[in-house]
C-alpha cells in the first residue's frame, strides 16, 4: 500500500498559498493529506496594504475568505498560531493544537525590520499587514476627528520613515486621502502634513534609476516634505527623534524600514543571513532537510550569481508554484529541477492613475503604468482560481 504524505504548511500568505493550490491540483488526494495553518481565516494582499492604510480603498476589499481560495476537500485548513516547531520529531507545535508532517513548507512571513531603535516597535504603525494597516486608517481619521477638539498641530502631522516601495506608495496614496479628510472635517488642507524621513540620500535606493527619475518627479507635485540624509534616533507617542538632535511633534509615525526574518525560527539553527532570513537552497529546502521549505519573507533564496532575491510578493508566488510543483515531483518519483526565479519587472504606484516600472527590462509610467499594475494584480487571482476567480474578482 502507498503511503499517505503528512503535508504541513504554515501560512496563507502568498508563498503558502500558491504552494496548497498547486499541491491540490497535483497531487491525487490517496497520495497526500494537505494541512494550512493560517493565524486568520482570512488572506490577504500585501501589495495593496498601501492603499488600505492611507484609506484610499476599503479595507475589506482587499482580504478573501481562505475557504474560498482553496479546495476544502483537498486541503484542509485550520485556523491557528504556529508557536514552535520540533524538527526532530517532526511535529509542529500550535497554540491550540499539535500536527505532525511528512514534508513542512514554512511561509510564515517576517517581521518589521527596526534596527533595533528606541520606541519603534511600541509606538511606530507599519505597512506590513491587514490588521495594522486597518488600525492605520482608522487612527488617521481619529486624528482629523480630535483635532476639531483640541486644535493640537500633532494631529495633523504625518511622518514616514522611509522612503524605499512600501514607504513610496503610501505617501502618494495619503496626499490623495488628505483632501479628503479635510473636507470632510472642515478643515484648511494647508494644515495637514506629510513629511518623509530617509536615512540616504535618494528615493528608491537600489531601484531603477527610471523609477526613481519618475518618483522624484511625482514627488514634487503633491503636498509631502522629503527630507533626505536625515536618520532616526527614537520615537516616542507623540514624537520622532534624528541623530542630528532635531525632533518633530507627531502623533503619527509610519515606519517603512523593511523586513526581516521571523524570530519563530532563530531557535531552529538553521543558517541564516544577517536579516535573520532562513538560507534555502537550490531546491528552497533547508540545507540538510529535504523534508523542509522555507518560501517567502522569511527565506533567502540566492540566483546562480550568489546574489539573494528580492523580498517581494513576485518571488513568493513563484516559490510557492515551485513548491508545490517540487513536493509533488517527490511524491510521484520524479526527480525535482531547480528553482528558478524569472524576474518579470517591478511596478510601483504613485496614487490610483500613475505609476512607474520595468516590466522585461522596458521602462513604462504614468496610467499604462497604473494599468500594467492592476494586471499584475489580476494575473495572481488567475493562479489562484483561474477565469472563474478572475472574473469573480474583476465583476466587484
Amino acid at each position: 500500500m502507498v503511503k499517505k504524505e503528512k503535508i504541513v504548511i504554515l501560512g496563507g500568505g502568498y508563498a503558502g498559498l500558491l504552494t496548497a493550490v498547486t499541491l491540490q491540483k497535483k497531487v491525487h488526494t490517496k497520495r497526500a493529506e494537505i494541512t494550512l495553518v493560517n493565524k486568520n481565516d482570512y488572506h490577504y494582499l500585501t501589495t495593496k496594504v498601501h492603499e488600505s492604510g492611507a484609506g484610499t480603498i476599503p479595507a475589506e476589499s482587499i482580504v478573501f475568505p481562505i475557504k474560498e481560495l482553496i479546495d476544502p476537500e483537498r486541503v484542509h485548513f485550520i485556523k491557528d498560531e504556529v508557536i514552535g516547531i520540533d524538527l526532530a520529531t517532526k511535529t509542529v507545535i500550535l497554540k491550540n493544537n499539535q500536527l505532525n508532517y511528512d514534508y513542512l513548507v514554512i511561509t510564515i512571513g517576517g517581521v518589521p525590520q527596526t534596527f533595533g531603535l528606541p520606541g519603534v516597535n511600541e509606538h511606530a504603525f507599519f505597512l506590513f499587514d491587514w490588521e495594522g494597516t486597518n488600525r492605520l486608517r482608522g487612527h488617521i481619521e481619529e486624528q482629523f476627528e480630535k483635532y476639531l477638539q483640541d486644535r493640537d498641530q500633532k494631529r495633523l502631522r504625518f511622518v514616514i520613515g522611509g522612503a524605499g516601495f512600501s514607504g513610496m506608495e503610501f505617501i502618494y496614496e495619503l496626499t490623495e486621502k488628505l483632501p479628503e479628510l479635510c473636507d470632510k472635517y472642515g478643515i484648511g488642507q494647508d494644515l495637514a502634513k506629510v513629511i518623509c524621513v530617509e536615512a540616504h540620500d535618494e528615493f528608491l535606493k537600489g531601484y531603477d534609476s527610471c523609477m526613481v527619475k519618475d518618483a522624484k518627479k511625482a514627488s514634487e507635485k503633491i503636498p509631502a516634505e522629503f527630507r533626505t540624509g536625515t536618520t532616526i534616533a527614537s520615537c516616542t507617542e507623540t514624537e520622532v527623534r534624528f541623530t542630528d538632535g532635531s525632533s518633530i511633534e507627531t502623533n503619527t509615525f509610519v515606519w517603512a524600514g523593511g523586513v526581516k526574518g521571523n524570530p519563530l525560527l532563530d531557535s531552529q539553527g538553521f543558517k541564516t543571513c544577517s536579516d535573520g532570513r532562513v538560507i534555502v537552497n537550490e531546491y528552497c529546502e533547508v540545507p540538510g532537510y529535504r523534508d523542509v521549505y522555507v518560501l517567502g519573507d522569511a527565506s533567502a533564496s540566492f540566483s546562480p550569481e550568489g546574489v539573494p532575491y528580492p523580498q517581494t510578493a513576485q518571488i513568493a508566488l513563484q516559490q510557492g508554484q515551485y513548491c508545490g510543483y517540487n513536493l509533488s515531483a517527490k511524491i510521484y518519483g520524479v526527480p525535482a529541477k531547480p528553482f528558478k526565479y524569472t524576474h518579470r519587472g517591478t511596478v510601483m504606484s504613485m496614487g490610483h492613475h500613475n505609476a512607474t516600472g520595468v516590466v522585461y527590462g522596458k521602462a513604462i509610467h504614468g496610467r499604462f503604468a497604473s494599468f500594467m499594475k492592476w494586471v499584475i494584480e489580476k494575473r495572481y487571482f488567475f493562479m489562484l482560481g483561474g477565469p472563474r476567480l478572475l472574473l469573480k474578482e474583476i465583476r466587484k
